[in-house]
């Protein structure tokens, strides 16, 4: 409950803050519609010339996109901006004011800096969603619904992770802005479905940048494709990251020296 009050000061501070600025939440909505419009644009184009795309159809296309958009308008909301600003502390040697906070520190940088307007990308990504599952009609039931929830969560789980661990090797090597720059190109790969790729990538995207499945899993999952072991290997997956990435931030605050050094 504490942590949700945190978290509820946080929007609150962040929605006056951006009311300030109504032009540039007016900005961010028309340049997210327009790089949504493009994605869902380039999908069409490509089912204008077959029915079907390695065994996905448009509308299951369609919600992969939507899934994309959701799981990337949510880690551009809560974690982009505060993960840079982490970065910057530690360069800077005033992480210490967070860690003196008589709260989890990994809680605070991982929500501290909020991005309101980056809604936009979740609600335009909740839309491409719908149209897709409006396509889809009858397939979607109260099952596979429940099973895309769950992916969902394990989605952006996975993708948070990943996240952690790569902002926390800034506690050894200070400056690690190119990983993560590594990180957000192959972030794209995550509008197609990953078994289009060739293997290495298809590896790639489900192990060391796990985009692939965070994104692809809760798209089959809501059309009633998912296996049961692609399900079970996700939520391990999502656990296992889950504990290394707050294990490997512990060893990390461990490490870190501060302005005090």
């Amino acid at each position: 409950m504490r942590y949700l009050q945190l978290l509820a000061v946080f929007t609150r501070a962040e929605l006056q803050y951006a009311l300030e600025y109504r032009a540039n939440l007016i900005l961010v909505f028309a340049e997210e519609l327009v790089i949504v419009a493009s994605s869902f644009t380039a999908v069409l184009v490509l089912f204008s010339h077959t029915d079907v795309m390695n065994g996905w159809t448009l509308p299951e296309m369609t919600v992969l996109l939507g899934v994309f958009y959701l799981i990337q308008g949510i880690q551009a909301v809560f974690l982009a901006v505060s993960f840079e600003r982490f970065m910057e502390h530690v360069r800077l040697g005033t992480l210490d004011f967070i860690l003196i906070k008589p709260v989890d520190s990994q809680f605070m940088i991982s929500t501290r800096h909020i991005q309101l307007a980056q809604l936009a990308q979740v609600l335009l990504g909740a839309v491409v969603l719908g149209l897709g599952l409006a396509r889809m009609g009858e397939r979607v039931t109260p099952v596979n619904a429940l099973v895309f929830a769950a992916t969902m969560v394990c989605g952006v789980l996975l993708v948070y992770s990943l996240l952690l661990v790569l902002s926390t090797l800034a506690f050894w090597f200070v400056r690690v802005e190119n990983l993560l720059a590594v990180f957000w190109s192959f972030i794209d790969a995550g509008r197609f479905p990953i078994d289009i790729y060739p293997g290495w990538l298809r590896v790639t995207l489900s192990t060391v940048v796990p985009i692939g499945i965070a994104v692809t899993v809760p798209a089959q999952a809501i059309s009633g494709r998912a296996e049961p072991f692609g399900l079970s290997l996700m939520g391990i997956a999502t656990v296992v990251a889950w504990l290394f990435a707050g294990w490997f931030w512990r060893q990390g605050v461990r490490n870190y020296t501060g302005a005090s050094a």
